[in-house]
């Protein structure tokens, strides 16, 4: 599962966009993903693509939107990790087991494009991106525990998903410099991370204070690898 996931899009990066517009835009963000590894997260991926496509990232509203190609590498990310997981979750007894087949299959998203991966980080962290990055880690941590079956009473349910994406971020940024032979050490983070979550229930914190705890977690880690 070592590779760029390109053939499943969760969702266009406009409902306002016309049809024909937004199939231009994801085709060229598709390609993009593969430019990643020698132009990085920037306008320069896309606009490779778009010339080997005969396209013009001008006319798909991508010539400045360089969160664009992350996003989508995010949105990508996820579906594939989805479907992938699709036919696993069933042999595995316990939530917690799912969980972490889950974030394992997401991670291994990310494999190919680590050495990049610091690049997007920097991108989701700026001021003007931060809620954009926010709102994919809450869906990302919802997508996941549904997926998994996890079940929470009450005011559980947001520190359930708010652990699980502060967990997977710390991870996510683990593996950056993880150069463990086969990411082994990233792995035993998780499961760590995994297993605080299931033995302390981390994060209680009501449904009021979700907003504001889990945008502190996501600043704390951020700030912690330098991305200020």
């Amino acid at each position: 599962m070592n590779r760029i996931p390109l053939q499943i899009l969760r969702r266009t990066l406009s409902t306002a966009q016309p049809a024909a517009t937004t199939t231009t835009a994801a085709s060229i963000l598709d390609h993009a993903l593969t430019k990643v590894p020698a132009h990085g997260w920037t306008t320069a991926a896309v606009a490779a693509a778009a010339n080997d496509l005969g396209l013009s990232p001008a006319t798909s509203g991508l010539a400045a939107q360089p969160i664009a190609l992350v996003e989508h590498f995010l949105n990508t990310a996820l579906s594939c990790t989805l479907a992938d997981a699709d036919d696993q979750l069933h042999e595995l007894p316990t939530p917690h087991e799912r969980l972490r087949l889950l974030c394992r299959i997401r991670l291994r998203q990310t494999m190919p494009l680590v050495d990049r991966w610091p690049e997007a980080v920097a991108l989701l962290a700026q001021p003007q991106n931060l809620p954009r990055a926010t709102g994919h880690l809450a869906e990302l941590a919802s997508e996941l525990c549904y997926a998994a079956d996890v079940r929470a009473p009450n005011l559980d349910w947001y520190a359930q998903r708010s652990a699980l994406a502060a967990a997977y971020l710390a991870t996510e940024l683990y593996l950056c410099e993880d150069r463990s032979p086969g990411h082994e050490l990233t792995w035993r983070f998780l499961d760590s991370r995994l297993d605080e979550i299931k033995s302390a229930r981390a994060l209680c914190v009501g449904a009021s204070n979700y907003a504001s705890q889990f945008s502190r977690n996501m600043y704390n880690i951020f700030a912690s690898q330098g991305f200020k």
